[in-house]
């Protein structure tokens, strides 16, 4: 298993943070590192979230996380090998 960090952008909204984390929790992932911030627009927010897996949870993680509605952008970073 590898760690990879995913890049969203998400609105800004209460309960946002809850159901990305519950989709990661519902998948039996665990989040090694989460870190938001607001975007110099108000209305949007980054998250950088760090976890281990394979090519396929990765693959995985980006589809489910783009389908949700709050999500506007979902980007795979450089993996970090440790």
């Amino acid at each position: 298993m590898e760690k990879f960090t995913v890049e969203l952008l998400v609105n800004n909204q209460y309960g946002v943070l809850n159901r990305i984390t519950g989709l990661y929790a519902r998948r039996g992932y665990n989040i090694d590192s989460l870190h938001v911030n607001e975007t110099e627009n108000p209305s949007l927010s980054r998250m950088l979230i760090v976890s281990r897996g394979d090519q396929y949870i990765q693959t995985q993680m980006v589809r489910q996380l783009s389908k949700l509605y709050d999500v506007k952008e979902v980007t795979l970073m450089a993996k970090v090998n440790r």
